[in-house]
This record gives structure tokens, sequence and C-alpha cells, in this order.
């Protein structure tokens, strides 16, 4: 009979014992809000908005010296069927005509090359035929035949020409090139002039030095 006196008071202690041993369980797994928040995902944005800033940071230069640089003032498609040799070795161009606050109208061509190779065979081809009676033209020192003003640039995998009937400031044409957003080194630069010697430079960190 004692025993069975007593079997409540066990069943009681050990309720109390399951009681304590839960909320010391809920207690010890409790989970406070600073543990869920996503650390890791706010380091990830961080990074992100970090690796666009550096991205951006090309076109900090190309948007510093864009058309309201250089002043121009309109911008159209060139319609005029007339070829040029370098047609020939490239299906990717641009025909541009540009004008600039002065009235100054520019003419823009730009060819595309699959790679630095067929590029510079596409110049050679052309400087083959450049001179005054369609003779070849020295690399670094002849001179081209042209009536009118002409800046030249030889990419890597493009070729440009800017032509205009008047003598214009070639280095901010330059610098213009040397913002866009794919711009690498330039391998020639020439600034052509009518029935005058034809100027030959590279073009290094923003600044010409003569050949």
């Amino acid at each position: 009979m004692r025993a069975f006196t007593k079997l409540p008071a066990y069943l009681f202690g050990l309720m109390i014992l399951v009681v304590v041993c839960c909320d010391q369980h809920q207690e010890k797994d409790a989970v406070t809000l600073d543990s869920i928040r996503p650390h890791s995902s706010k380091k990830s944005v961080q990074n992100s908005a970090s690796e666009q800033k550096d991205t951006l940071r090309k076109y900090v230069n190309y948007y510093a010296n864009d058309s309201a640089f250089m002043q121009i003032s309109n911008v159209r498609l060139d319609s005029t069927p007339t070829l040029h040799f370098i047609d020939r070795f490239s299906a990717t161009r641009k025909k541009w005509i540009l004008q600039d606050s002065n009235n100054v109208f520019y003419q823009y061509k730009q060819w595309h090359f699959k790679d630095s190779s067929a590029c510079l065979e596409a110049f050679y081809n052309w400087l083959d035929q450049a001179g005054r009676q369609k003779e070849s033209v020295k690399l670094e020192e002849g001179s081209i035949s042209s009536s009118n003003y002409q800046l030249i640039i030889v990419g890597q995998q493009e070729v440009l020409f800017v032509e205009a009937p008047r003598h214009f400031n070639y280095n901010k044409w330059l610098l213009w090139y040397s913002g866009t957003k794919d711009y690498l080194p330039i391998k020639y630069a020439l600034y052509v002039q009518p029935k005058k010697r034809t100027k030959w430079f590279k073009y290094i960190n923003n600044k010409i030095k003569a050949l």
C-alpha cells in the first residue's frame, strides 16, 4: 500500500523534471533575430555593388568625353552609295555624318574585324594604294593622298576614318576614342592633310608620340 501512496508523488516529480528539461532545451535552441539575419546575402550585395562600380569605371572617360565634349550637335546615317577600299575586307561597318556646333560636317567610317591579323591585313592592303598615283605608302612615314583632312585610327580589331573639309582637333577625337567602352590600345594613328606630309604617331596613355 505504501508503494501505491508514493506513486502520485513520483509521477508529479517526473512531470516537473520533464518540464524543466524542455524549458532548458528550448532556451538552449532559442533562435534570435540576429542569428537568422541574412549576413551572407548582405555581403553578397555589397560585393555585387562593388563589382558593378568597377565595371562602370571604364565608362567614366567615355561619358566625360562624349558628343557634348566634341560639340557634336547632329548625327545621321551616311547613305551615300560610294564604297571605300576597306569595305571589301569587312562586312561589319558604320557610316555616319556628324555635324558639330560650328556647322562643320564630318564623315565617320568604322570597320570591325574578327581579329588583329585581319584588321592589319585590311589596313596594309589599303596602304598599298593610298598614294597620290595609287602607289604604295610607306608605313609610319609615307603621305596619304586626300583632298580633305582625315584622322585614321588603327585599333586592335577595327579601323576608323574621320574626315572633314578643314583642319580639326584630332587629339579630341583620339581622347574620345580612348574613352569608348571597348577601347583597346591603338596600333597606328595618322592625321592626313591635303598637300602636306601625313603625321604618323602612337597614342599611349592619352598622349601623342610622333613616329
